[in-house]
């Protein structure tokens, strides 16, 4: 499969899990009815459930990512539709089978045990050989799907080996063992059902995913120092596709440079989460609890300054959103003994303390300082 790319060998695995998973559950109901053996017939019933699973699986890679004017999220949701009917059928076949062993004409034993024993050894050898081959090309390929395919095939070595025991300790005289087996199998074609139903009823409704989802979401954004908090985190499953809405409040204040911290978070989380699809980020300014003020003073201290880079004093003043003062302090201006660049380098100190708000006269402010501080947010108050 070298000519194949990544998403053309995942397509190809679904594809031949399918096609004998087929042979296998045609083989088994065949077999079973042959023989007159009602244990092999719900093996098989069985295995049906494991060919609507990896065909809905080549469904959701084949066809989710077909858009168009009218699905422009693309159609992912006829997965969750088929699992529905799917699920249905698979409980209408576990109820034929309680129906028949229970209530109709109870469990028929094959005549031929022998045969019957070898012809489910074949199939559990070559159950076995597919699960061993498609784990090591889920873990190559790093695929979720193809992963969980071969998680069924290992259910379905574990079901022929019930069947196996049931026909044995039958064969042995021990009471009631293929009526158990026959419990455990529908009991496990009940579960999956159950886990068809209630995954697609969730997707349908458009259900957060659960929390290991969401947590290995929130672990990529904050591994990220310039997020400040996150206001929102919703991840919705659309068949097997994923699709996040996000809002968070980011430290950075400038534009491009906030644009840039988004894109690199939206790359990590499809990284990390690989089904993820469609991840909308809305941000904005960090919500601070307190605001910063820096008065521009003369040498008075008590003045308001009329030159930006010759202010002698600066009063640092925090105040929170009340209005009430929470501290404050007066430095003395550390650029006032420089020779050049006094405005430029002030500039530059001010934005390190991270300061909302300058207050002075502005008769000689540079208008390439004041579109600095007006793309970084920082508000210039007019006072004399």
């Amino acid at each position: 499969m070298l000519w194949f790319n990544k998403k053309r060998e995942r397509e190809a695995w679904l594809l031949a899990s399918i096609l004998l998973n087929l042979v296998f559950s045609a083989a088994k109901l065949t077999w079973g009815f042959w023989v007159g053996s009602t244990i092999i017939t719900a093996d098989g019933i069985h295995s049906i459930s494991d060919v609507i699973g990896a065909f809905l699986l080549f469904l959701a890679l084949r066809f989710a990512g077909h858009k168009s004017g009218r699905f422009p999220f693309g159609m992912n949701k006829l997965e969750d539709m088929a699992a529905t009917l799917g699920g249905f059928a698979i409980l209408l076949a576990g109820y034929g089978i309680i129906r028949t062993v229970f209530f109709s004409h109870g469990i028929k034993t094959p005549e031929n045990i022998w045969e019957t024993l070898v012809f489910m050894l074949v199939l559990v050898l070559l159950e076995f050989m597919f699960y061993f081959f498609e784990r090591k090309a889920g873990r190559r390929l790093k695929s979720p799907g193809v992963r969980a395919d071969a998680l069924n095939w290992l259910g379905d070595i574990g079901a022929s080996g019930v069947v196996i025991a049931g026909i044995v300790g039958w064969h042995f005289s021990i009471s009631y063992a293929q009526e158990v087996a026959v419990v455990i199998i529908v009991l496990m074609i009940f579960y999956g059902a159950y886990e068809i139903l209630r995954d697609a009823f969730l997707s349908l409704m458009d259900a957060s995913v659960g929390n290991p989802t969401l947590k290995k979401a929130r672990v990529v954004i904050d591994s990220f120092p310039d997020v400040g908090k996150t206001e929102r985190l919703f991840i919705r499953r659309s068949g097997s596709m994923l699709f996040a809405d996000i809002v968070l409040q980011v430290k950075e204040k400038n534009i491009d440079s906030a644009h840039l911290l988004i894109d690199k978070i939206e790359r990590e989380l499809h990284r990390q989460i690989p089904n993820l699809a469609i991840t909308t980020i809305h941000y904005e300014p960090e919500k601070k609890t307190f605001k910063k003020l820096a008065l521009l003073l003369d040498e008075s201290k008590s003045n308001i300054a009329k030159t930006f880079g010759k202010s002698a004093w600066i009063e640092l003043k925090e105040m929170n959103n009340h209005g009430d003062l929470l501290s404050s302090k007066l430095i003395r201006n550390p650029v006032s003994a420089d020779q050049r660049g006094k405005s430029i380098k002030l500039a530059a100190w001010l934005i390190k303390q991270e300061v909302d708000q300058i207050v002075f006269n502005p008769d000689d402010l540079e208008e390439d300082i004041r579109t600095l501080f007006s793309a970084l947010g920082i508000q210039i108050v007019v006072k004399t």
